[in-house]
């Protein structure tokens, strides 16, 4: 039992360092998070923290997986099965524009990978996209293309559109969405079957 408890205890701290990172991360920016400012605010010892992780890097990669799936559980909850690909991905973008607006930093380290290592992995939501637009062919909604190159190119176009967005700070919540409306229309308006 005792070797139980102290299994849930470690996972408890493991847990709080992390919470405690993305906190930080938040309020100063990723790059500003440092071991030693984690154990400043933690009051925990320095050993504390290198039990369960090896470098500030590691913190970020798992504050990156656990903040890139909660994410896309969040995605996968507006998604609605009743309505066409094009609405579906219009919400999926909608959703990461409110990221971007509103958690620029965490729009930072989970959508653009910006802390990560792993820079050169393709972006799972470019796979996601293209999967879109080969069900939007397939139902007639979406013209016949090469389906990864346009998954690219709209994906690029959005990171491009939220990043200028998360950066103007005179920008309120509603005119944000009214440029998003507009960019939605222009790119989805180009790859529409029109037949």
């Amino acid at each position: 039992m005792a070797r139980e408890e102290q299994k849930i205890r470690s996972e408890l701290i493991r847990q709080k360092i992390l919470d405690t990172a993305l906190e930080m991360g938040i309020e100063e920016g990723f790059e500003a998070v440092s071991i030693r400012k984690i154990i400043q605010k933690m009051k925990y010892s320095t050993g504390v923290v290198y039990h369960h992780f090896k470098d500030k890097q590691e913190i970020l990669d798992a504050i990156e997986v656990a903040e890139t799936g909660w994410l896309r559980s969040q995605i996968l909850e507006l998604l609605d099965d009743e309505k066409d690909v094009i609405t579906n991905m219009k919400t999926v973008f909608h959703r990461i524009l409110l990221l971007a607006f509103e958690e620029p930093e965490k729009y930072n380290l989970i959508v653009l990978h910006k802390y990560s290592r792993r820079k050169s992995d393709k972006p799972e939501w470019i796979s996601n996209i293209s999967r879109n637009l080969k069900e939007g062919m397939d139902a007639g909604l979406i013209k016949k293309m090469d389906s990864d190159k346009a998954a690219f190119s709209i994906w690029s176009s959005f990171l491009g559109f939220n990043l200028m967005i998360s950066r103007d700070t005179d920008l309120t919540l509603e005119q944000a969405q009214a440029l998003f409306n507009i960019q939605f229309d222009i790119i989805l308006g180009g790859i529409l079957n029109h037949e």
